[in-house]
């Protein structure tokens, strides 16, 4: 891969039914540079692999493959630490996993062109689509924000995680990160260490403009996983709190007052999963935590339950 200027990985995991969009998304791309698609299948037990295959064959200048013989992530093992981030010998790395898809054929050519003209910014991301898992539209995006912009660590921590950007949109400096800061770890959570990660380093920039879709509850995917339980939820938030505690340990209590208000946030949604309206009346800073993130209609449910719980 050194003679391509970007590199971009795609994990493949039973995505037969959507991987030839995500295929298609890559192929439609108008660069004035050389990119080439790496592509993970973790044993995939539908005709994934045959699609990936198939572009292989049909597009060999573009697509490179590493197709496991036993599945890696049931494993415990990390798969862009231990199989792809160590191939990648190109100046910029992008990623989109298999059950995503890119929609703008200008995508990486803006993307680089920034980054080209910006070697103070680490990251440089843009708005994605959310989709139904059947491809149809959501009516949302992730960023509401029709401006261009620059966040830094604390725009990013004290939003909620991936209110900003999706992983569809990222691409970074292949030198800023060629195996994943294990304080930045979030177990199920790849998108949002790794923006904070960037931002403790330098600074992400925003392009307002949809370039990628994100479809929700695509079979196999961690949202459809975590949306099926409550626990896993809990969890979830819990691993969420363990990350910001290693990353401010990390970073020297750099940005502490912000992790507090982040920390905060997550232990008001753990109460409110665990229907703990008491405990969560006597914490305030938790309140006005989760209060900050959430929409007036979020807002006003929950008030009602905890007035229920203490009267009015």
């Amino acid at each position: 891969m050194r003679d391509c200027l970007v590199t971009v990985f795609c994990l493949a995991y039973n995505h037969e039914k959507y991987i030839r969009t995500t295929f298609e998304g890559f192929i439609k791309q108008k660069t004035s540079f050389k990119f080439k698609v790496l592509v993970h299948d973790d044993v995939s037990t539908d005709s994934t692999r045959d699609i990936i295959r198939e572009y292989v064959e049909k597009y060999p200048d573009i697509f490179e493959t590493i197709l496991q013989e036993e599945n890696q992530y049931q494993k415990g093992i990390d798969i862009e630490d231990e199989f792809i981030l160590p191939l990648i010998d190109s100046k910029y790395v992008a990623v989109c996993e298999g059950d995503d898809y890119w929609t703008d054929p200008n995508k990486l050519q803006l993307q680089v062109d920034y980054m080209e003209k910006h070697p103070k910014c680490t990251l440089c991301v843009h708005n994605t689509e959310k989709i139904f898992e059947n491809g149809n539209s959501t009516g949302t995006v992730f960023n509401p924000s029709r401006k261009e912009k620059n966040y830094n660590f604390d725009d990013i921590i004290l939003s909620e995680p991936a209110a900003y950007f999706h992983l569809s949109s990222f691409l970074w400096r292949n030198d800023t990160l060629r195996r994943k800061n294990p304080a930045f770890s979030m177990d199920g959570i790849g998108d949002y260490p790794m923006a904070l990660y960037f931002a403790s380093i330098g600074y992400v920039h925003y392009i307002p403009k949809v370039m990628s879709s994100y479809r929700l509850n695509a079979v196999g995917s961690w949202s459809s996983m975590m949306d099926s339980d409550i626990k896993k939820k809990i969890g979830q938030h819990k691993n969420i709190i363990e990350g910001f505690r290693s990353i401010d340990e990390y970073t020297k209590h750099k940005n502490s007052a912000s992790i507090q208000k982040a920390i905060n946030r997550e232990n008001a949604k753990i109460m409110v999963f665990e229907k703990k309206y008491s405990s969560l009346v006597k914490s305030p800073k938790c309140i006005a935590a989760l209060f900050r993130t959430m929409t007036h209609k979020t807002v006003r449910r929950i008030y009602e339950k905890v007035q229920a719980v203490h009267g009015r």
